[in-house]
């Protein structure tokens, strides 16, 4: 009798894949675990050794240096001779005292990840807080929630701006608003490359506060134009280019057709549309990022998730768009432009 082996045997499958995925795991939860300690904020007041931070933060000495060291190996502290310090990542986005800190924007988000077969057994979102706009406004009543928020925002599109500012030929526009653009940090990237631009922004009324302070903090005041607005509600700002970066995959397909055909009223002929998203590719297993994107707006929103450049152009088209092109921006996203016909 002939026995038929339908899979290998075990000890010709290697466990590599699987250690890679356990251990970024156990990289993402050292930094954020550093960044709830204080760890960030502590070092930039004052470089310590181990044993000096351990006393400082309550550590018990027999994982200290380790935590300590992993963190190095991770590239987010320095030690020199046995002294630790910020390296300059930390030190923007994880020191607790500068308006660019992230980590309560990171630990909601692994918050949320722990909730991922609630998600996937209800297709409900793991923060319930309604399904348009007010799931912003519910969210973040108060001017710190908002700062908290945009700063997260920045976090990501401070990897998107400068390829952005680049990736279009600006100099064929003499105005651009970022609509849903947070508090500004996209279209100052492109602002800073192209000084001649005329620059604006459209978000709720709430953003405003944090959208002057970080102008301010990057010496931008009064060179981008603030537009407070409820993009489905209020007309669009009229300008040669509107951006819409990481909004689109925050709606469903019936919001995100409202949104495109807003952007074609409000352009003048000629005018071009911006989307930038981390698109799915259309076999659907080239890209893990933006399905793992797609995970995650699962678990923030009503309706929303990543989508194809097929997708995105039909509603292109739907709404009169044409010369539409697509290509990579950066690692993990997609640039769709389109223009309205003359």
């Amino acid at each position: 009798m002939t026995t038929h082996l339908h899979h290998p045997p075990a000890e010709a499958v290697s466990a590599e894949p699987l250690w890679r995925l356990g251990t970024a795991y156990f990289s993402r939860k050292t930094i954020l675990t550093a960044a709830e300690l204080g760890v960030f904020t502590s070092l930039s007041e004052r470089p310590a050794t181990a044993e000096e931070l351990g006393a400082r933060l309550g550590l018990h000495p027999r994982g200290t240096r380790d935590f300590l060291d992993a963190l190095v190996a991770l590239d987010m502290l320095e030690r020199e001779g046995g002294v630790y310090r910020n390296t300059p990542i930390a030190e923007h986005y994880l020191n607790e005292d500068r308006p660019s800190y992230v980590g309560a924007f990171l630990n909601n988000a692994d918050a949320r990840w722990n909730r991922l077969i609630d998600a996937l057994r209800s297709g409900e979102p793991q923060n319930r807080w309604g399904a348009g706009p007010e799931m912003f406004t519910e969210q973040y009543r108060t001017t710190a929630a908002w700062r908290n928020f945009t700063a997260g925002m920045d976090y990501l599109n401070g990897m998107i701006g400068p390829a952005l500012a680049e990736a279009f030929d600006w100099s064929s526009v003499d105005s651009v608003v970022d609509v849903g653009g947070a508090r500004g940090n996209l279209v100052a990237a492109i602002l800073r490359r192209h000084p001649d631009l005329t620059v604006g922004v459209q978000d709720l009324p709430g953003v405003e506060p944090v959208f002057h302070e970080h102008m301010e903090q990057l010496g931008l005041t009064g060179k981008v134009t603030f537009h407070a607005g409820n993009f489905f509600e209020d007309p669009m700002p009229s300008a040669q280019a509107l951006v819409m970066s990481h909004v689109l995959h925050d709606w469903g397909v019936p919001e995100r057709r409202r949104l495109v055909a807003s952007a074609f009223e409000a352009l003048p002929p000629g005018g071009v549309l911006l989307i930038c998203d981390p698109m799915i590719d259309e076999d659907r297993r080239g890209s893990a990022g933006a399905l793992l994107t797609s995970l995650n707006m699962l678990m923030v929103t009503p309706h929303g998730s990543e989508y194809t450049t097929a997708e995105c152009r039909t509603w292109l088209t739907e709404a009169g768009f044409a010369e539409i092109t697509s290509s990579s921006l950066g690692a993990h996203n997609t640039l769709i432009v389109a223009r309205r016909p003359l």
